[in-house]
């Protein structure tokens, strides 16, 4: 949190201008949201789709059930790979959607012309 740079991913980028991120304890989040002085976001452009609702999607039944999965958990959505609105050892208690920074050019995006994480 008192980094000059914090440099993270997103869950999903809609091409209507939304970040979105799905996190456990939500220390990822808080840092984009506060703290650092200057963030980069980098997605793959397998993170990008058309709208926020496709982004909130994309966040809940891909990236969530596999972050959980990569980390040793087993909520029912890595079984169903959906979201299925538990409360067994999610993973998604922070649920972010970014729609700009208080303080202009703090935050920078950048994406990547390949499939990057999931």
């Amino acid at each position: 949190m008192l980094a000059d740079w914090y440099i993270t991913e997103s869950n999903a980028v809609s091409e209507d201008g939304y970040i979105v991120n799905i996190d456990h304890s939500g220390n990822r989040v808080a840092a984009i949201i506060y703290g650092p002085l200057n963030i980069i976001v980098v997605v793959g452009k397998n993170k990008i789709v058309k709208t926020i609702e496709e982004a909130k999607k994309r966040a809940r039944e891909k990236a969530a059930p596999m972050n959980a999965k990569s980390a040793g958990y087993n909520p029912p959505c890595v079984t169903f790979k959906r979201c299925v609105n538990c409360n067994n050892e999610r993973v998604c208690f922070n649920f972010v959607i970014i729609e700009g920074q208080y303080e202009k050019d703090r935050m920078k995006l950048l994406i990547v012309n390949q499939d990057l994480g999931y």
